[in-house]
């Protein structure tokens, strides 16, 4: 990934991220290494910034705050599969630790839920009927699965393109990607949970 592509890729995480959850990866300008530590207090901007009426760059700019990438760690990318004809994504996941004295929230327009879980209690509530995970919420779930916060953000990963590949099993559309075998094991335990509760 080429240095702009990056930097657009890194100020979209962060725009999303404080959007949708109220985490603000941003620092006041006079001091490099500081943190924002009460992002609500931007709530208005906040919802200025999901109805497109803000800029990201221009909400930062009026603050006095500055962006900080370094807080951010690329963690995947992930291609919609080329049988999908209808929607196409081109995506890049981003992991970072909870900012101190920040709160994460689910005001938005975007969840019907929002909460703290572990990701292999996530993935168990998918595999047991609850949430909808697509594969690439599943994948990345899976990945933190096991590990701390500190051994997240020390790992150096190299970011390969994953696009899944569709393909038919018993009249069932399966999603075929490095791990597929699990993630569509997860999907027939879940489906054969919900025929059994019709």
């Amino acid at each position: 990934v080429g240095h702009d592509l990056a930097e657009a890729l890194v100020c979209a995480a962060a725009r999303e991220t404080f959007e949708e959850s109220g985490v603000l990866f941003a620092g006041p300008a006079e001091d490099p290494d500081g943190i924002v530590s009460d992002a609500s207090v931007y709530h208005r901007a906040r919802g200025a910034l999901a109805d497109r009426t803000l800029s990201f760059g221009d909400f930062l700019r009026a603050e006095k705050l500055v962006l900080r990438a370094d807080l951010l760690r690329p963690w995947s990318n992930w291609v919609t599969p080329e049988e999908e004809r209808t929607r196409r994504y081109d995506t890049y996941f981003f992991v970072g630790a909870l900012p101190e004295g920040q709160r994460a929230d689910g005001d938005n327009t975007e969840s019907d839920q929002a909460g703290w879980a572990r990701p292999e209690a996530v993935i168990e509530d998918f595999a047991t009927g609850g949430a909808l995970l697509l594969p690439p919420t599943w994948s990345q779930l899976d990945s933190l699965t096991g590990r701390s916060v500190p051994e997240v953000l020390a790992l150096e990963r190299r970011i390969a393109k994953v696009q899944p590949k569709l393909t038919v099993h018993h009249d069932n559309w399966e999603i075929e990607f490095f791990d597929s075998d699990r993630y569509n094991a997860a999907r027939r335990r879940r489906a054969a949970r919900s025929a059994g509760e019709d």
